[in-house]
């Protein structure tokens, strides 16, 4: 599996990979099949964070070049963020068995989610899922600007080192799914924390920190509940969710069925947390806390997840006063990143309070 980096070069947006720690990243165009405006850019930035096999943490951002007027802002988090190793390997521990098969812990995987997640081209990191970047083409034609983070650490984006912390000692690393999370709202609100990591959106124009929207496919919706829960997140204008694995507790139904799930979610939250699980969920913040819009996309014939993960979940959004809760009824998951119609009605709900 390319990174982004070697698969912009193939494809002749950059420059021949040489070293890749000297590419520049920036404005590279941003190619997706469902895109309606030719202006539309990509860049990358290598942050402070560590992932676990020791490469920075890289965050992308897309855009319009050439918008004058300021622009609503979305932070999206990505799905697949979930990974242990089930057998440490004498030679590293990393080179052992992964849950996943194929480590998740690893820039170069991250790397590879985003560019899937975007749609860029010839990029399938997770054969399981259908992202077409139907939902990033809607965001970037409505002129919003995107961060997208990677999330190495496979997660659930949880962990924040020195708040929620993960085994490290068992593991030999730290997870810091949330705090990667949390720096993205950091990064908009704080022009000077933006430029200690590197993050350049000077090339995005103005940016309207009052149009915020926090989105998460798959159990990147988790990562919405941490941020929403999070002491030093203020309340965006919207959340968007789409196939959240939010009650975790319905794996622990099903012990037999889902105890590989379960390892590794015990693994994330901690044994002593496993009774109460479900406190990190959408299910359990306030409903008088929740942002002004409420998106919740999900199917009650989700093949990657027990149903009762998600479904009272939906019910509970479906009672928030204005909140859209659509249930595609297919066997997908995260349709929002393969149906442009349905990531099309999410951004007019996002801008509007309405999906029609």
């Amino acid at each position: 599996m390319r990174s982004l980096a070697l698969l912009l070069a193939a494809t002749g947006c950059i420059k021949p990979p040489g070293d890749l720690t000297a590419l520049d990243f920036s404005e590279v165009p941003f190619e997706n099949a469902y895109l309606n405006v030719d202006d539309a850019v990509v860049s990358a930035f290598d942050t402070d964070l560590t992932c676990p096999d020791g490469q920075p943490a890289r965050v992308f951002a897309v855009y319009r070049a050439n918008t004058d007027a300021a622009s609503p802002i979305a932070i999206v988090l990505h799905s697949g963020a979930f990974d242990y190793v089930v057998e440490p390997d004498v030679s590293g521990y990393l080179n052992g068995r992964h849950y996943q098969g194929t480590s998740r812990l690893s820039q170069e995987w991250s790397v590879g989610k985003v560019a899937e997640t975007l749609g860029m081209p010839g990029v399938d990191v997770d054969p399981s899922e259908d992202n077409l970047g139907t939902l990033a083409a809607a965001l970037t034609d409505a002129d919003f600007v995107q961060l997208y983070p990677a999330n190495c650490w496979g997660d659930l984006w949880h962990n924040e080192q020195g708040y929620q912390d993960g085994p490290a000692a068992l593991e030999g690393f730290n997870r810091n799914g949330r705090t990667f999370a949390y720096w993205m709202v950091k990064a908009i609100f704080e022009p000077n924390f933006r430029g200690e990591q590197g993050i350049d959106l000077s090339g995005a124009g103005a940016i309207d920190a009052n149009q915020i929207s926090i989105i998460g496919l798959g159990d990147g919706g988790r990562g919405v509940a941490e941020l929403l829960a999070h002491p030093e997140v203020p309340v965006p204008a919207a959340m968007l969710v789409d196939s959240p694995p939010d009650l975790l507790s319905a794996y622990y139904a099903d012990g037999a069925l889902w105890e590989d799930e379960i390892t590794g979610i015990s693994r994330i939250f901690g044994e002593e947390n496993v009774e109460n699980i479900d406190d990190w969920s959408l299910a359990a913040l306030p409903i008088g806390e929740l942002p002004p819009r409420v998106g919740f996309v999900w199917s009650d014939v989700d093949p990657r997840q027990p149903r009762e993960a998600t479904a009272p979940t939906a019910a509970l959004m479906a009672s928030v006063p204005g909140a859209w809760v659509e249930n595609t009824h297919k066997p997908t998951h995260a349709s929002l990143n393969s149906d442009p119609e349905l990531a099309a009605a999410a951004v007019r709900y996002l801008l509007t309070g309405s999906a029609e």
